[in-house]
C-alpha cells in the first residue's frame, strides 16, 4: 500500500509540476532566449532532458501501481531511463547549472526544486525500499541508451536548425562542436555508470537484504 502511494505521488508531483510550468510558458515569455511563439516555447519545454526523465520515472511509476510485478522489457527500458535520468538531473543542476539558474517567480521556484530535488528523492527511495528487483542486466541497460542518443540527435539537429539549445554545456553556438559532443559523450558515459551502479546495488539488494 505504501509503495503504491509513493508511486501515486510521484506522478501527481510530475503531472502538478510540468502541468504548471506548460501553462506558464504558453502563457507568457519569461527569458528572453526562450522562443516568442507559446507553441515554439512548449516545444523548447520538452526538449529539456530534466522533463523528459522526469516524465520517464512518472510514467514508470503507472506500470508499477498497475501492476507493482511489471516486469516486461519496455518497463525495465524506462524505469532505468527514468531512475538514471532523474539522478543525472540531480547531479548535473546541483553541481553545475544551480548557480546560473535562477526561476523568477514563487511557483516556478517550487517546480524547479520539485524536478530537480524532490521527485529523483522519492524515485530513488521508491526504488531502493520497493523495487522491483531485478529489473536491471546489460541488455535493459544497452537499450536504454538508445533513447537517450536519440534524444541527442535531436538537441543537436533542433539546435543546428533553430539555434537554440537547453543547457549551456551543450550549447554549439557557444562552445563549439567539439567540446558539445564531448560533453555529450560524457553524459552518456556517465549514464552507463550510473545504471550499472543500480545494477550493483541492485544485486547487494536483492542478496543481502
Amino acid at each position: 500500500m505504501i509503495n503504491r502511494s509513493l508511486n501515486i505521488l510521484i506522478i501527481l508531483l510530475v503531472l502538478i509540476t510540468v502541468g504548471t510550468e506548460t501553462y506558464t510558458y504558453w502563457l507568457m515569455k519569461i527569458r528572453p532566449w526562450q522562443p516568442d511563439s507559446p507553441v515554439g516555447r512548449i516545444i523548447f519545454y520538452y526538449s529539456f532532458f530534466t522533463v523528459l526523465s522526469n516524465i520517464c520515472l512518472a510514467i514508470s511509476s503507472a506500470f508499477l501501481v498497475i501492476n507493482p510485478k511489471a516486469n516486461s522489457q519496455l518497463f525495465r527500458i524506462i524505469r532505468l531511463d527514468g531512475l538514471v535520468g532523474v539522478l543525472i538531473t540531480a547531479i548535473v543542476y546541483n553541481a553545475v547549472l544551480r548557480g546560473i539558474h535562477k526561476p523568477p517567480t514563487p511557483i516556478l521556484q517550487m517546480a524547479n526544486e520539485s524536478l530537480h530535488l524532490i521527485v529523483p528523492a522519492l524515485g530513488l527511495l521508491s526504488w531502493l525500499i520497493y523495487g522491483p528487483y531485478p529489473r536491471i542486466d546489460r541488455k535493459t541497460v544497452v537499450l536504454a541508451c538508445i533513447p537517450l542518443m536519440i534524444y541527442g540527435g535531436y538537441i543537436f539537429i533542433r539546435g543546428h536548425i533553430t539555434g537554440q539549445y537547453p543547457y549551456p554545456f551543450i550549447n554549439v553556438i557557444r562552445i563549439g562542436y567539439e567540446k558539445a559532443i564531448i560533453n555529450a559523450g560524457m553524459l552518456l558515459g556517465l549514464f552507463i555508470v550510473l545504471a550499472f551502479i543500480l545494477w550493483l546495488i541492485e544485486r547487494v539488494r536483492i542478496k543481502y537484504i
